[in-house]
């Protein structure tokens, strides 16, 4: 008897040892990258999806989160992964693949939370459009993080902020292939110019332009408040930073698995827009508290704009998006 259980133990420990290995095989390791630096909100919302995958696929589905853009910028992890050597990640869409991704900035498309909710959450108008847009690059698009409602920073006084029929004398940066955004400012009567991002600061300081377009309140204050001095709230567009995944690697998984996945980036997207309105409310005070005049509209002035800009603007853009989708977003605002 002894013999024979000298014999089994050494089996029965190297039968464990080859399920426990298989099990660990049979895991799937993804690797996702974002912009946001560690400790940040959507940093901390790209970990909580990670811990919520694990958990649910009894860690079958292992995620590693790589932020500050540690795999690359944003515009070259689009395209690794939409070739499968990045598998995952939590940033915006970039429109050098296709500009109809300019979707997602469109000028006053949805000027109030409410309604950016409704467009970009599951069965909204533009969570279709961006993943149709997506799929035909490989991409499969699992949900959305708001970063937050953008407006325009500058380095002087804004004069009767709310009237879009004047002329001003103040020249805006927009960013390259700001196309969308350079017609709007024009006709709220400002010029403008294009400044890289990493020329954005020096710009504004030295005069080369009074201020900029494109950014939220928390971007401005993170990146150029000491030379801000006006703030305006505007709503213009929605920034957002899409959670995304390499089609074919999601494909691979269990439908389980894959299920578990639509839905923790979706609890994602739904759990930020629950926080968003007061996030941004609290870096409107921030730049208050540093000595910046922050000017906010009501919804019948925010309204007022959009309406400029869908009439006025929106035509000379349009073919940023192509007629099938530019139709669409009409039909969806309710405009002829």
């Amino acid at each position: 008897m002894s013999v024979l259980k000298k014999l089994v133990r050494p089996l029965l420990a190297a039968a464990l040892v080859t399920a426990f290995a298989g099990s660990a095989l049979a895991a799937t390791n993804l690797r996702l990258s974002t912009l946001d630096k560690p400790g940040s909100d959507g940093e901390l919302a790209a970990q909580e999806l990670a811990k919520r995958a694990a958990e649910r696929t009894g860690n079958n589905v292992l995620i590693k989160v790589y932020p500050a853009s540690q795999l690359g910028d944003w515009v070259e992890v689009h395209d690794q992964v939409a070739s499968g050597s990045v598998d995952m990640a939590m940033q915006p869409l970039a429109t050098s693949s296709d500009r109809r991704l300019a979707i997602g900035w469109f000028p006053f498309m949805f000027p109030t939370y409410e309604a950016v909710e409704k467009a970009t959450t599951r069965g909204g108008f533009v969570d279709e459009v961006v993943g149709e847009i997506a799929a035909d690059q490989g991409i499969k698009v699992l949900g959305m993080f708001g970063v937050g409602m953008g407006g325009a920073g500058f380095v002087k006084d804004v004069p009767d902020p709310t009237n879009v029929d004047i002329k001003r004398n103040l020249k805006v940066r927009v960013w390259p292939g700001g196309t969308t955004h350079r017609y709007m400012m024009e006709r709220f009567g400002f010029s403008v110019a294009t400044v890289p991002w990493a020329e954005l600061f020096t710009a504004q300081q030295t005069g080369v332009v009074d201020g900029q377009i494109g950014g939220t309140a928390e971007m401005t204050y993170d990146n150029f408040k000491e030379v801000t001095k006006t703030w305006l709230q505007y709503n213009d567009h929605f920034e957002s930073n899409w959670i995304f995944m390499n089609a074919g690697k999601f494909k691979a998984l269990d439908p389980k698995e894959q299920k578990v996945l639509e839905d923790v980036a979706q609890e994602i997207t739904k759990e930020r827009f629950e926080q968003l309105k007061a996030r941004d409310a609290e870096h409107l005070q921030r730049l208050r508290d540093y000595g910046v005049n922050v000017v906010t509209f009501t919804d019948p002035e925010l309204e007022h704009f959009a309406t400029v800009v869908r009439t006025d603007v929106w035509p000379k853009i349009s073919d940023e998006l192509g007629d099938d989708i530019y139709k669409r977003l009409k039909t969806a605002v309710g405009v002829q």
